[in-house]
């Protein structure tokens, strides 16, 4: 509810301040105008404004200022009101596109500042390097890199990236991977649990699952692999700039 104080002349110009409340522009003239100058309530059940929902909080818009001058209670006042209202509205609307733009634009900027940065996936010791010989391996050789960690250990998001799997994938046994902004995806197997989905945004460090023995594991680790379109590449490039 506004109230607005009411000069001898029946004349009203200046601001009227509308603070926009989750969204929704209150705003209420009288319809008869006494002439007092003492206080008057504009309305009872003020008539309401709603700007298109914006994902921006009440706390960050502004006090719209609009200039308004009216005979209150003349005629044409109504239309006066109206074209007011949908002054104010276009006024508010258009401030809050803007702040949600700046928004993005800013979660924008930090997300492509944090794809810079690299963590190791475990915080454990290496077990077991890329590429050693073994008849162990399906392939005669060791396609990732071994974090010989203990059973529920977590397992933490190399980079910024998306989940794209997460599910038992064979001899990984319990599984999650991870497409990054560079088209490296990162696989992490052998987990006794994950906590993504598939579709889910990742931060870098995120806690993404724990260190298991599932699949073909011999005791508990993490079995991290790089792969650029299905092929396996050396992660420790990947993750130090070395192999």
């Amino acid at each position: 509810m506004i109230k607005v104080i009411a000069p001898n002349n029946r004349w009203i110009s200046g601001s009227i301040l509308l603070v926009a409340i989750g969204l929704t522009i209150a705003l209420a003239l009288p319809s008869n105008f006494s002439g007092s100058s003492d206080p008057v309530v504009v309305a009872d059940a003020p008539q309401e404004l709603t700007v298109a929902n914006q994902d921006v909080g009440a706390a960050d818009l502004p006090i719209v200022k609009v200039p308004v001058a009216a005979n209150l209670g003349a005629p044409g006042t109504e239309e006066k009101i109206q074209k007011f209202k949908a002054q104010a509205a276009n006024i508010a609307a258009q401030e809050v596109a803007r702040i949600a733009a700046e928004k993005e634009k800013k979660a924008a900027e930090r997300r492509a500042l944090r794809a810079k940065y690299t963590v190791n996936p475990a915080r454990a010791r290496i077990s077991v390097g890329y590429a050693r010989k073994g008849r162990i391996w399906d392939l005669g050789w060791h396609t990732g890199i071994d974090f010989n960690g203990d059973y529920g250990d977590p397992v933490y998001a190399a980079r910024v990236g998306k989940v794209i799997f997460t599910g038992w994938r064979g001899a990984y046994g319990r599984t999650v991977e991870i497409r990054h902004l560079d088209g490296v995806v990162t696989r992490y197997a052998h987990l006794s649990r994950t906590r993504v989905e598939v579709g889910q945004e990742v931060d870098v460090g995120e806690r993404i699952g724990n260190i298991g023995a599932t699949g073909n594991a011999f005791g508990a680790h993490l079995h991290f692999e790089t792969l650029v379109n299905g092929q396996y590449k050396n992660p420790g490039i990947w993750l130090w700039g070395n192999d």
